[in-house]
């Protein structure tokens, strides 16, 4: 593991809040693979998910322009053009002409993708609490490391560099 080879190689280095930030990018990759997993049966990638997940956050009828979608996902334009392809293609979202400029195409859910997303996310969320649920002890010590990642978390969010 990286902790070891630090320690062996570059002893200095491996201080507390090191070994946190690998740590903590550890478990985004685990979790990610853990959600990669819990999606195979609806045939559906982790970043399709993603886009229906953020499609069917948005009031109904979770429709919202293409635009909208990309911080979300942290995506380029053109990737997001293939997953809403691959999306549209299999009748889960629906690209309706916008009033006005026929050139602008709002995304969609169309009731198979609103049955799918939701029924993704419950396997997605019994995945999470298996993972993040076994590792800690009872619900005490999970709700205080939820509090503890949520200060990290609002705290790394203040001070992160901003672009203008």
């Amino acid at each position: 593991m990286v902790f070891e080879r630090f320690q062996q190689n570059w002893p200095e280095m491996r201080t507390p809040a090191m070994a946190l930030a690998i740590m903590i990018q550890r478990l985004a990759r685990l979790i990610r693979e853990s959600a990669r997993a819990s999606l195979e049966p609806f045939d559906i990638s982790l970043t399709e998910f993603e886009a229906m997940a953020a499609l069917r956050s948005h009031p109904a009828p979770h429709r919202v322009m293409p635009s909208a979608l990309y911080d979300t996902l942290l995506i380029t334009s053109g990737g997001l053009t293939k997953v809403l392809k691959g999306l549209e293609t299999r009748g889960l979202i629906h690209r309706p002409l916008a009033e006005g400029d026929g050139r602008l195409r709002p995304v969609e859910l169309t009731a198979k993708g609103i049955v799918t997303v939701e029924a993704a996310m419950r396997a997605v969320q019994a995945a999470d609490a298996r993972l993040l649920r076994d590792g800690l002890g009872g619900d005490g010590e999970f709700d205080r490391f939820v509090g503890s990642l949520t200060n990290l978390l609002a705290c790394a969010e203040d001070r992160r560099p901003r672009h203008e």
